[in-house]
């Protein structure tokens, strides 16, 4: 849980506000940038109720969650804030206090809300909260470029920070040749990795699909599934299926994640066309600027186009993974927090104390 970062300098006070702040490590390593720089402080929520399976229910925890902590930030004292939207409601406390706050503009929530909603009443209400949110920001810090044509009209001062790895912490613990030997992994043999939630969002159904015709083709190819979720039962059976060939991992420490991406040859970022497509690349979403760490060639679909990765159709995905395999793809740069970001950080606090 993240909670008040001691510092030295104590002239001003920022406080972070988002919902789950566990969920994001761009909290953490916003707060280890600003340490020694302002008092940091994540608001933790002090109510919390799980949410449900089914749609009402998800409803009734998204109200009282909402609720308790809207009430919270009201009552939380701080020179300035920082606030992560979707949802964007939670500046509303901040404006009815007059108070200054920068919003880090991490998606577009409208969509979010269509997508899982429909067009209707709360898409609309949504619509208008984002609006209000982004007006009354005395600047917009986004993950992504591609994040910029939602917040261009506004004429607001904004900062882009990408979600890049931490090079001081993003390290292997074991080194190449000792995990593959680990694993039980062969000189000859292509290690390909899928890293994330096995679910439909994080495209594990198209992984699951292209398992089986990449065997297909008689290459040497092992399989590495690491992450947990509702296709779980997808991943055992691809293991009781193909025991030579496919590894399930199931959820790891984050500790761990460098390892498994040090030891492959190719990873995959793959997604169903949504909505959020056309804002998915290497700088907002997390596991591919990981993999890039690692100089690690990315097979993807569904997302953006980037010069960092091979992007193709779902339909060309085994032709695409075996040229990665066989040199036939983008070799990344990689990219690290302290290098790319953190100067950016430390840009926006000089802002703040503009104000």
């Amino acid at each position: 849980m993240l909670a008040l970062v001691t510092v030295t300098v104590l002239s001003l006070k920022l406080v972070y506000v988002t919902l789950y702040p566990e969920r994001y490590p761009r909290v953490k390593k916003i707060a280890s940038s600003l340490k020694g720089e302002v008092t940091f402080q994540v608001l933790v929520r002090k109510v919390k109720v799980r949410p449900r399976s089914q749609r009402a229910g998800r409803l009734i925890s998204a109200f009282i969650n909402y609720t308790s902590f809207l009430i919270q930030i009201f009552f939380t004292q701080a020179d300035t804030y920082w606030v992560a939207n979707a949802p964007d409601l939670f500046v509303l406390p901040l404006i009815l206090r007059k108070k200054s706050y920068i919003l880090d503009y991490r998606a577009p929530w409208p969509a979010e809300v269509m997508f899982e909603f429909g067009s209707g009443t709360l898409s609309r209400m949504a619509e208008y909260l984002t609006y209000i949110a982004l007006k009354h920001a005395k600047a917009v810090t986004l993950a992504s470029t591609l994040l910029l044509k939602d917040v261009e009209k506004f004429r607001k001062k904004v900062f882009i920070i990408p979600n890049y790895p931490q090079k001081d912490y993003f390290k292997p613990s074991i080194s190449y040749d000792q995990f593959r030997k680990m694993q039980k992994i062969g000189k000859d043999t292509k290690v390909i990795l899928f890293l994330g939630r096995l679910n439909k969002n994080e495209g594990f159904d198209i992984f699951a699909d292209v398992v089986e015709k990449l065997l297909e083709t008689g290459k040497k190819i092992s399989f590495w599934i690491v992450g947990d979720g509702v296709l779980r039962p997808i991943a055992e059976e691809l293991e009781r299926k193909f025991p030579t060939s496919v590894k399930f991992f199931g959820w790891r420490q984050y500790r761990e994640v460098p390892n498994f991406i040090n030891a492959s040859d190719v990873g995959v970022m793959l997604r169903h066309k949504t909505f959020f497509s056309p804002y998915c690349n290497e700088e907002g979403v997390h596991k591919i600027s990981e993999y890039m760490f690692f100089s690690k060639p990315i097979v993807a679909c569904g997302i953006a186009p980037s010069k960092e990765y091979l992007l193709v159709e779902r339909r060309d995905l085994v032709k695409g993974i075996l040229g990665a395999l066989e040199g036939r793809a983008p070799k990344p740069t990689p990219r690290t927090w302290e290098d790319d970001c953190k100067e950016k950080v430390l840009d926006v606090v000089e802002f703040i104390k503009k104000f």
